[in-house]
């Protein structure tokens, strides 16, 4: 039964869609769902491209280089040089 009310429902759906018909409305055409219909592009099945764009202005700039300060100071641990006298 589903399927004869389906069979008929596509029958209808084609025909009345195919039938000529008069656009009355103040936008003609242009509120026709059937006519935009007829008059639209195919469906595509290729997925667009969303990644983002990626833009590089200029390298970026790298910090200062600072010395390594971790440790004990000169002198302070037996056998190294004492520090420099000022």
């Amino acid at each position: 039964m589903r399927a004869l009310v389906a069979a008929g429902l596509a029958v209808f759906l084609v025909v009345t869609a195919a039938a000529p018909h008069v656009h009355t409305g103040p936008h003609g055409a242009d509120d026709c769902a059937v006519c935009v219909v007829r008059h639209a592009d195919a469906a595509r099945t290729a997925t667009p491209d969303v990644a983002p764009v990626v833009v590089v202005v200029a390298a970026p700039e790298r910090a200062p280089v600072l010395p390594h300060l971790g440790g004990a100071p000169l002198g302070a641990v037996p056998g190294q040089s004492p520090p420099i006298a000022a």
